[in-house]
This record gives C-alpha cells, structure tokens and sequence, in this order.
C-alpha cells in the first residue's frame, strides 16, 4: 500500500481521539468529601438570611454525613448503591431559627429521597422521579 494512504487515515484517528477526549478529561464530581450547598428545594430557590447556605457533606469515610439546614447542625448515615441513596438516622441541635426556611421541609425532602445524580458540578437528590434538592459545590 502506498504511504500517501496512511496520512489520511492519521489524520481521521488523530481527530476522533483529540475531539472525542481522553478518559481522565471529563471532570468527575464525588460525592464524599465535598461539601455541596443547597440552591433549591422542592422546586424553589433557597437563599438564607446573612448569606449562609444550607449544607451537605458526605464524610469521605464510611457511611456517614454532617451538614447544617436553616441553623441547626445535623448529622446523620446514608446508604448509597450505585445512583440509589438513602437517608437514615438524622439528628439535628434544636436552636430555634430566625429565617424565613422552615427546617421541616428540608428535613422532609431528604426522607423522600431514593437517588441521586451529580451532573456539571450540580447534586440532585431525587425521590419518586422528581427532583426533592438540588445543590452546588
């Protein structure tokens, strides 16, 4: 075969691997180990009086999360399998908040919660095929 054939096809294999992309250069987002800010709940904006944020964090080790709502600290366990993810054993301090967030339905949203999805640097915790919260990093 003649050497003027193989510069095309270089040329063809050289630009689907430069436009395709290498494995490693699409940016993967963990779960654990970030500390993910709430933006919206159950389809409304959240934002809190004084600029602070209600907060998830996924402890990188073990099963466990840690996070303050509207002005509480809480912690609590969490089953994840693949996307699924499960709630469980929330506890949160009882000072009473001066906002206009109830903590309830923060609370609430994440017991309807059955999986996840992390996307563009975007959480969505998902229950019944609806989006419950979504959060940014």
């Amino acid at each position: 075969m003649n050497k003027l054939y193989y510069i095309p096809i270089f040329a063809l294999l050289f630009s689907f691997v430069n436009f395709s992309g290498c494995p490693g250069s699409v940016k993967k987002y963990p779960i654990n180990g970030t500390v993910w800010k709430l933006e919206m709940l159950n389809g409304k904006s959240i934002t809190l009086k004084g600029g602070n944020y209600i907060t998830l964090n996924f402890e990188g080790s073990g099963e466990k999360l840690n996070g303050t709502a509207v002005c509480n600290k809480y912690s609590g366990e969490y089953l994840k399998k693949e996307d699924s993810l499960t709630f469980l054993n929330i506890a949160a301090t009882k000072m009473l908040c001066d906002d206009d967030i109830n903590e309830s339905d923060y609370f609430n949203a994440l017991g309807k919660v059955d999986r996840y999805k992390i996307s563009e640097g975007k959480l969505r915790l998902i229950g019944k095929d609806s989006v419950v919260a979504i959060y940014k990093q």
